[in-house]
């Protein structure tokens, strides 16, 4: 008994270090997160220099979990949406048919992690351009839970338990080629709703032959010249063919802001960099 309890608190002990790592670098790249599956990081991006990628699956959860992981593609749309496509179109092409990963199913055990492998393959023959494909991670039921269930089934009465199954996407991305793109703010608008909250309309646009993704940050400077920063979003994207992002953000607020002068100042910046994309004004 007091073996399966030293156990029990060396694998938690060990999962919770393992989550206090991946958090201290979450700065590099973010984590995403749905259900009890943490995946990191959250975009792939092969740049050149290695043709192997890493992405690491780590099950939060205090149950066996289980996920089939395939390729899916996706098409954003202004609004930032994700729709799924089944063929490709001009501007957009699919990586997946030069991707291979390992393994194709994870299971995971309460506070277990698993590394999975990305490899980019069979390229010298391609098109310049920007190649895109998601991989898919789908939650899928225990086929021992299932068998269970089926035995303690009453004959008499039968009731149905309704499970949410659930995915995560993360974004593949090879490019070929020089990038053309550039980047530009536009159709700024402040609008005001219920009378205090304060939204920030405006354009994120693209042009060029490769996607966009990057960090937004809005600073409000009042007619002293003071900067307080009232707005954040990170990891931004305007995936291709897509040439325009319309982005609404609720501005944070103070007594010592008067939104009916002044100026907001609106930064696009390389994801995790300094380097400045964009950046536009609104004279309030």
């Amino acid at each position: 008994m007091d073996l399966c309890v030293n156990k029990t608190f060396l694998k938690v002990a060990v999962f919770k270090y393992l989550l206090l790592f991946v958090f201290s670098i979450s700065t590099i790249a973010p984590i995403v997160a749905q259900g009890n599956l943490l995946v990191y990081p959250t975009r792939i991006v092969f740049d050149g220099k290695k043709n192997i990628k890493k992405v690491v699956l780590t099950n939060t959860g205090s149950k066996k979990a289980i996920y089939n992981i395939s390729f899916v593609e996706y098409k954003m749309t202004k609004n930032g949406e994700m729709k799924v496509i089944l063929l490709p179109e001009e501007g957009l092409k699919f990586a997946s048919s030069n991707l291979r990963f390992f393994p194709r199913k994870v299971i995971l055990e309460p506070y277990q992690s698993q590394t999975l492998k990305v490899q980019l393959r069979n390229t010298k023959n391609l098109v310049e351009g920007e190649y895109r494909s998601h991989l898919y991670f789908r939650a899928v039921e225990d086929e021992g839970d299932l068998q269970d269930v089926s035995k303690k089934k009453d004959t008499v009465n039968i009731s149905v338990k309704l499970k949410p199954i659930f995915g995560i996407s993360i974004p593949c991305i090879f490019r070929i080629g020089e990038n053309t793109t550039v980047v530009s703010l536009s159709d700024l608008e402040l609008k005001t709703v219920n009378f205090e909250e304060r939204i920030l309309k405006f354009n994120l646009n693209r042009i060029g032959n490769m996607s966009i993704y990057g960090d937004l940050s809005i600073n409000y400077i009042d007619k002293n010249n003071k900067v307080l920063k009232v707005g954040q979003i990170n990891g931004v994207g305007v995936y291709t063919p897509g040439n325009l992002r319309i982005i609404r953000i609720k501005l944070k607020s103070s007594k010592n802001m008067n939104f009916d002068e002044g100026k907001l100042h609106i930064v696009f910046t390389k994801n995790k960099s300094d380097e400045i994309l964009s950046e536009a004004s609104l004279k309030l």
